[in-house]
């Protein structure tokens, strides 16, 4: 995960009260288990990875995070397995990024000590 070359994927849910959640799961293990060699996907749950998220509770979920490297390049709300599939496969724009502001998710996932806690 810390080559710069990596695409990070993550969505955040709640499967245990978020219908769109559950929903949308199915499709994300089926793309998940078909991505590229260099793109890592991962499903964060609020209530099961809360250590990874931090202060961080997005507005709404599912919610889609990429990482282009260590760079914050596009977040995303989805309302549906279809926007999971567009929101995964766009082009990363370049110009939005300094707009979005990371919560540092990535660099928890890479700390050299979150197994032992």
């Amino acid at each position: 995960m810390q080559l710069p070359g990596f695409r990070l994927l993550i969505v955040i849910g709640a499967e245990a009260w978020c219908t769109r959640c559950r929903t949308i799961r199915p499709d994300f293990d089926s793309l998940a288990a078909s991505a590229k060699a260099d793109e890592i996907w991962l499903w964060l749950d609020v209530e099961d990875h809360a250590q990874f998220l931090g202060d961080y509770l997005p507005e709404n979920l599912p919610m889609m995070l990429v990482y282009d490297g260590d760079k914050l390049v596009s977040s995303a709300f989805l309302n549906n397995a279809s926007a999971l599939r567009v929101k995964s496969m766009e082009p990363l724009d370049y110009e939005d990024k300094n707009l979005l502001i990371d919560p540092g998710i990535r660099s928890r996932l890479i700390s050299e000590d979150w197994a032992s806690e």
